[in-house]
């Protein structure tokens, strides 16, 4: 057994006995029912042992939260199917949104895909800025049109008229004139879909919870939205305000729920997202069991994306020790919630 297996074999004993400490509740019914099996997040479809192994058209799969090119590590396991369409269409427009927003910023170790133009020729290639703020522009005549490209670099790079007939390694007294060429523009190219991006921090946000909160967490009957979103990106399922654009405390980051005002009480999920020149930290909204429910997304954009766009609010942190381990906390998010919801 592999490195990969055994964290695979870890994840599925944690989470699958969770599920049966959740099912011990008098008031909770699988049907049909079954034993030691693990449902994949995303899907809610049903796994088991045999599934751990590679092999078949669908079978369980490490999930780094965040994604592991954005500071994230393995916290979960979602199946094949999930994980590979996740991956593509919103982790990698997360990733090329942030280092786009980089180098927008002019932030060191920041790079840009781009096309540079000199006299109507075009070549592709990169600017990148390096640790100490220098520009470095790489040209990348393989991807490029030869035609244009030969132009282009002969346009860039003129032949030299020396004023000596003496070369000036064999004559140090003689100084080449100033190389001096025509300017050429380049435009950055935007790739990432911004809406998948904001999706992508939606599904984070949703494993996050569900790998501190465990199975008791899926007892909410608003999250089968934010997965149906999460499945189907390209959707207008949800309303489009789902975040908090506030800089909170180290220590709230993980799970946290909106206490105060009651129109905003939310799951609220906090995070850091890491690229090769930023560390950024991001606030997002999920459901509760009951009100306001969906309602919180529409109330957001109300009170956060009008006037000068901030509210006072009261949250509670749920500490994430040993959450899934113990039993008798398997269903910690509802008991603390209806806590709350009560008082």
């Amino acid at each position: 057994m592999n490195a990969n297996q055994k964290k695979k074999h870890k994840l599925f004993t944690l989470f699958s006995r969770n599920l049966e400490y959740v099912k011990e509740h008098p008031e909770i019914r699988f049907k049909p029912d079954f034993k030691d099996g693990y449902i994949c997040p995303l899907c809610f479809e049903v796994f088991f042992e045999k599934d751990l192994i590679d092999s078949g058209q669908n079978f369980l799969t490490l999930e780094d939260i965040p994604p592991k090119s954005l500071g994230g590590k393995v916290r979960a396991l979602t199946c094949k199917e999930c994980n590979s369409v996740s991956g593509h269409k919103l982790d990698n427009n997360l990733l090329k949104r942030l280092t786009e927003i980089d180098f927008h910023s002019f932030l060191p170790n920041s790079e840009t895909d781009t096309t540079f133009s000199l006299n109507e020729n075009k070549v592709n290639g990169k600017v990148k800025i390096d640790k100490d703020g220098t520009f470095i522009i790489n040209l990348d005549t393989k991807r490029s049109n030869p035609k244009e490209s030969k132009q282009f670099i002969k346009d860039l790079f003129p032949p030299r008229n020396l004023y000596s007939p003496m070369h000036k390694l064999l004559n140090p007294e003689f100084i080449e004139p100033e190389y001096k060429s025509e300017s050429f523009n380049f435009k950055k190219v935007e790739k990432s879909d911004e809406k998948r991006a904001e999706i992508a921090l939606l599904r984070i946000a949703y494993l996050k919870a569900f790998s501190i909160l465990g199975n008791g967490f899926f007892i909410n009957g608003y999250l089968h939205k934010i997965r149906e979103q999460i499945q189907n990106p390209d959707k207008d399922i949800l309303h489009p305000v789902f975040w908090i654009n506030y800089e909170f405390p180290q220590e709230m980051l993980g799970v946290n729920i909106i206490k105060e005002p009651k129109d905003l009480r939310s799951f609220l999920i906090i995070f850091n997202l890491e690229t090769k020149s930023s560390k950024r930290q991001f606030a997002i909204c999920l459901p509760g069991p009951t009100e306001p429910g969906l309602e919180i997304y529409k109330n957001l954009e109300k009170k956060l994306c009008t006037g000068n766009g901030f509210v006072d609010i009261q949250t509670e942190h749920i500490n994430e020790n040993e959450l899934l381990t113990k039993k008798g906390y398997e269903m910690v998010a509802n008991f603390r919630w209806n806590k709350i919801a009560s008082a």
